[in-house]
């Protein structure tokens, strides 16, 4: 009898223990301030219909810049192709005076230098021929001065009978001959030419060395100037009529260069008559045309007056993106939400875009900088 007790005993404490460790399943409720339902909100942002969520910490993140839309008259009216090359002063190119081979090199690749400077000395080498001429000559040229010598030397005897123009003749033909020797000695003597630097400016890329045999019109150096440069544009027919005396020049790279103003040198009254365009000049300040370099190929905007004088609706260049092949503006219409507006663009440039359609209004705030994360954000949804 005692042992049933304690069996029911043991058995109502483990029927107690299953009843605190397994309670009867009931219904979660939320409490007061607190969703537990609904869908989680992305950290970086939520693409909506058309427009997207950014939080201030992502719009930070993301780097995200913004610009005003304004009306303006002035905007591109044409995009001209050219090539950069050195102004006057700006390159200079030495060449080999003469057959000889290099015994002194000074410059350096990359060396500042100045105008006048010494780059290079040539000692000139003759081949037999050129010898034996140079002998011949030398010994032509001490026969006439002896025979010079000798005539005036006759003269001179007869000073008191002899003829005032012929003592006079006599005198001319030894100076001569004597000026003639001395070029004919120094030439065999000294036959060394020092290299001087035309222009002011750096030592380009060159591979030679001293001892190297060079030739006459071999070029040797070029010395750079980078803050003398020119761009040579092509202006075609139905450009011909934007280039007007009060257009404005602009020129941008195509290797991210800052865009860069110039202005014209000279627009050519002559045709080319392979693509049958006009070759404007333009000449680059020193101080903002010196990330570009000779060879370059650059764009050239036209920037003028609105024909109809009205002003245009432009927006920075870096605003228009594409969405789904057509092009959008970013605006951003309140602290954290960015509209998707749909535009029409008209004239275009590296700093400004002109917008002939679309949802921007002037003091629209349109965002320059961190579309590419905007987009994608809404892509992703």
């Amino acid at each position: 009898m005692k042992t049933k007790h304690k069996f029911l005993a043991a058995t109502a404490a483990a029927g107690l223990v299953f009843t605190v460790l397994f309670p009867p399943p009931a219904a979660v409720l939320g409490h007061g301030g607190e969703d537990h339902g609904g869908e989680t909100k992305a950290s970086t942002g939520l693409a909506l219909a058309d427009e997207v969520l950014l939080p201030k910490e992502s719009q930070f993140l993301f780097e995200v810049r913004t610009s005003l839309a304004n009306y303006s008259t002035t905007y591109s009216q044409a995009t001209l192709y050219g090539t950069v090359s050195a102004a006057a002063g700006g390159e200079g190119r030495i060449v080999v005076p003469q057959t000889g081979r290099i015994v002194s090199l000074p410059a350096q690749v990359g060396q500042p230098v100045k105008a006048g400077q010494t780059l290079a000395v040539i000692e000139q080498t003759l081949d037999a021929t050129q010898q034996i001429g140079l002998s011949t000559e030398r010994a032509n040229a001490q026969a006439e001065l002896r025979a010079a010598q000798q005539d005036y030397a006759r003269l001179q005897s007869i000073a008191d009978i002899a003829a005032r123009k012929d003592v006079v003749a006599a005198e001319l033909r030894l100076r001569q001959a004597r000026q003639n020797a001395a070029i004919l000695n120094g030439q065999g003597q000294q036959r060394r030419t020092t290299i001087p630097s035309p222009i002011s400016g750096t030592v380009d890329v060159f591979t030679l060395a001293v001892g190297q045999q060079v030739n006459q019109g071999d070029e040797l150096f070029r010395v750079i100037n980078p803050g003398k440069l020119r761009v040579e544009a092509q202006v075609f027919a139905q450009d011909l009529p934007k280039i007007t005396a009060d257009a404005q020049f602009r020129v941008e790279g195509l290797q991210g260069q800052a865009g860069a103003p110039a202005r014209v040198v000279v627009f050519s009254n002559t045709v080319n008559p392979v693509n049958q365009a006009r070759q404007l000049i333009l000449e680059l300040d020193a101080g903002t045309g010196s990330a570009y370099r000779a060879g370059q190929a650059v764009n050239v905007q036209v920037l003028g007056q609105s024909n109809s004088g009205q002003k245009e609706l432009v927006v920075p260049t870096s605003a228009v993106t594409d969405l789904n092949g057509k092009p959008v503006v970013f605006v951003h219409t309140q602290p954290e939400h960015f509209k998707i507006r749909y535009v029409q663009v008209g004239a275009a440039n590296g700093q400004q875009t002109v917008l002939q359609g679309g949802g921007v209004n002037e003091n629209d705030r349109v965002v320059t900088a961190g579309t590419y994360q905007l987009k994608s954000i809404y892509l992703n949804q």
